[in-house]
């Protein structure tokens, strides 16, 4: 397998012209657990943005691990609490984005749950997955240094969250007396970037069902201006955070400023900049699908493992260079 830079290189030169990204000189890893903000952008501006750190899969014989306990020397915090925290500084969810071989191999991977039928490590498309940093940090209370395979199950492929393919489920909360808004989002079925966060928020959502806490608290979180929903509970379960104002907090009604700077081609300002690896924008998130949306091997998630043919750069483009 690549390791994580080079794999997100290869990945965004690949999907490249469908995304656009800007990557950025500064190495916020050991600061803040964090790479790249993902925003996914709606044709009427309607957008979903999450901080994600990116995760190899790793395979040790027939134990597999993911490093989100992971502490640079000296420090007594893990990654995964600060890319947490990292994540209020854009007022969006943390997450990460995986990479995870194809199915050869993934061949010795076991996990005794399916997914409709199919063995876990045998799933279409999750070469390149993501899952919400609140599973992650929930497997690894529950399963320490063994937590990559219970995160790897609970993880989406990235390609599929927005895409038109099936009808996504209601989601069933644990709090009552929700605002219509948020109750009619939960309901029924999303596109695009809305879709998006809905997906995330499901696995989140499931776990916070299983939790043996008290009932949901029905206090509400601190709106943050310029969200999709300003009144959600903000229950905290067994989680570090509110989980329904974390994982909603990034879907906003306007493209942030700095987003509209990597679409036009502009160096967003220092305050991004310096504390990112980069961007990477999804636009039009909920236009139809059309053939040349995926790769030629039908599926980002083939790329993984193996080295490109040829050394050339990454076909994104720096702050400040033409679309």
């Amino acid at each position: 397998m690549f390791r994580e830079v080079t794999a997100t290189q290869v990945l965004l030169a690949a999907a490249s012209p469908r995304i656009q990204f800007a990557e950025f000189t500064a190495d916020e890893e050991k600061e803040n657990g964090a790479d790249w903000l993902w925003w996914w952008v709606d044709q009427d501006g309607t957008c979903y943005g999450l901080l994600a750190q990116a995760k190899i899969l790793k395979s040790r014989g027939r134990h597999w691990s993911i490093d989100f306990t992971y502490r640079t020397q000296g420090d007594d915090q893990t990654q995964i609490s600060k890319l947490i925290r990292a994540a209020n500084r854009f007022d969006v969810p943390a997450a990460y984005v995986l990479y995870c071989g194809d199915t050869q191999y993934r061949a010795t991977l076991e996990c005794d749950r399916a997914h409709d039928g199919v063995l876990c490590r045998e799933r279409d498309h999750v070469g390149v997955s993501t899952v919400p940093a609140l599973v992650a940090e929930t497997a690894v209370g529950l399963y320490g240094r063994n937590s990559g395979v219970s995160a790897f199950h609970d993880a989406l492929p990235v390609e599929d969250l927005a895409g038109p393919d099936g009808q996504d489920e209601p989601i069933v909360p644990l709090a009552r007396g929700l605002a219509e808004d948020l109750s009619r989002f939960l309901r029924q079925p999303q596109r695009g970037s809305r879709r998006v966060a809905k997906e995330l928020l499901r696995p989140v959502q499931r776990i916070r069902h299983g939790q043996f806490a008290e009932a949901a608290v029905m206090e509400r979180a601190v709106p943050i201006t310029g969200t999709l929903f300003a009144d959600i509970p903000n229950d905290l379960g067994h989680f570090s955070v509110p989980y329904l104002a974390h994982m909603l907090r990034g879907l906003r009604h306007e493209v942030p400023d700095y987003v509209h700077d990597v679409l036009d081609g502009r160096t967003p300002p220092a305050w991004v900049t310096d504390h990112l690896g980069g961007i990477v924008v999804i636009p039009d998130a909920d236009a139809p699908a059309t053939a040349g949306d995926r790769t030629p091997h039908g599926s980002v998630g083939q790329l993984f493992p193996g080295p490109p043919e040829e050394s050339r750069p990454p076909g994104g483009r720096r702050p400040g260079q033409a679309a």
